[in-house]
């Protein structure tokens, strides 16, 4: 009987152990994750299409040498936005995260987007209809982004203010759960959440990560 109960109970552990396992997880440490689970993205403002790079324990965006902070945070911002996709759709609730920083004032990033599409780009996809879940040194922010008549705008869809510190790592929590009266977008970091509703976040979805304006550090990436 002692077995038995031993067997049960080893058993039960397992099958826990197994729920608890991510669907994807990616430590960006050499070695330790596949550039092919990822699908490099442009964003339809820029024509270039911006790089990550590996540093000794974590992905940074390839950034201009020649520019300052305020630079890249203001007119040569296009030049350090870098994007990539787990290539596998997503359906139903899940939670993404990512564990970040930023070297001066933001601002890595969250993405879900709709299928990203070539759109005219001749080399890689651009990021369609998606919503950014940015981290900065003055909180965190959800961005939706659309097209009207093939052009681009986008607009703040939520928001809490308060203050993170350039150069602390930072696990950024995003909840996606479908509900009757639309998509629960609920964003987590620094033991601080705040969360919408949005009918428009598409059923289908791809999730990834961003990096703009300033060198940005994402030290894993998970879905579960």
């Amino acid at each position: 009987m002692h077995c038995l109960k031993s067997f049960a109970l080893a058993a039960l552990l397992t099958e826990s152990v197994l729920s608890a396992a991510p669907l994807f997880h990616a430590d960006f440490q050499p070695g330790q994750w596949h550039e092919t689970d990822f699908l490099a993205v442009k964003s339809a403002r820029w024509p270039n299409i911006g790089k990550f790079e590996q540093a000794k324990d974590h992905l940074v965006n390839a950034c201009p040498k020649d520019a300052s902070p305020e630079e890249m945070l203001g007119k040569r911002a296009p030049e350090t936005y870098a994007a990539m996709l787990y290539r596998t759709p997503l359906t139903g609730r899940h939670t993404i995260r990512a564990t970040v920083s930023f070297d001066y004032r933001m601002a890595p990033a969250i993405v879900i987007a709709d299928k990203p599409d070539y759109a005219g780009a001749v080399l890689y996809p651009e990021l369609r209809n998606h919503y950014e879940i940015v981290f900065y040194d003055g909180g965190l922010n959800i961005w939706r982004h659309w097209f009207v008549n093939g052009k681009q705008i986008w607009k703040k869809a939520g928001f809490l203010n308060v203050p993170f510190e350039r150069g602390k790592h930072c696990t950024v929590t995003l909840d996606i759960r479908p509900t009757a009266r639309g998509t629960m977008l609920t964003v987590s970091a620094g033991g601080h959440s705040f969360g919408i509703i949005d009918s428009d976040v598409p059923k289908t979805y791809y999730a990834g990560i961003i990096a703009s304006e300033g060198v940005n550090r994402f030290y894993d990436f998970t879905i579960e």
